[in-house]
């Protein structure tokens, strides 16, 4: 699968979240826009992340991901669950820090209830910029090795974002 899609479903008092194929930042805008709704809605106490058919995934994907398990660490006081069965991906949020943040279920259990897609369009120049620099500053904030690894990036964006 060459382009990623985003699915989305409440069940019961839970939002899920199903990231589908090859996530990359040109998600960002729209990904952005859906978690920032979720987080100001007070109907649900809990999100539930399923990358069980996701190809691999971006560090912007990822950095918006580290959102969600700011998030729910803050508003629920516990770890978002994240399901996710392939080793590749696995093998970067293990990279990454993801372990320390979410609870990651390496399973074949896939959410099968009727979900919603979520309306991915082209990239939004004017707000990419943010996104993409918010999403490598939350991957930055989760620990050093990080911190390292993103410096380049967020010194780059952070240039673009200054200029009027």
């Amino acid at each position: 699968m060459d382009s990623g899609t985003a699915f989305y479903v409440k069940q019961s008092n839970v939002y899920i979240l199903k990231l589908v194929g090859d996530v990359r930042y040109t998600m960002g805008c729209a990904l952005s826009d859906f978690l920032d709704a979720l987080f100001a809605r007070a109907d649900y106490d809990d999100i539930v992340v399923d990358l069980t058919e996701t190809c691999s995934i971006d560090s912007t994907s990822l950095g918006l991901l580290a959102k969600i398990a700011n998030f729910s660490r803050q508003r629920f006081a516990h770890k978002t669950t994240l399901l996710s069965t392939n080793s590749d991906v696995n093998q970067v949020m293990e990279n990454m820090g993801f372990y320390e943040i979410f609870n990651i279920r390496d399973t074949g259990d896939t959410i099968t209830v009727a979900l919603q897609q979520l309306n991915i369009e082209g990239p939004c120049k004017d707000d990419l910029t943010r996104i993409v620099y918010e999403a490598h500053q939350a991957l930055s904030d989760l620990n050093p090795q990080n911190e390292e690894a993103f410096k380049g990036v967020l010194d780059g964006l952070r240039t673009k974002l200054d200029k009027p």
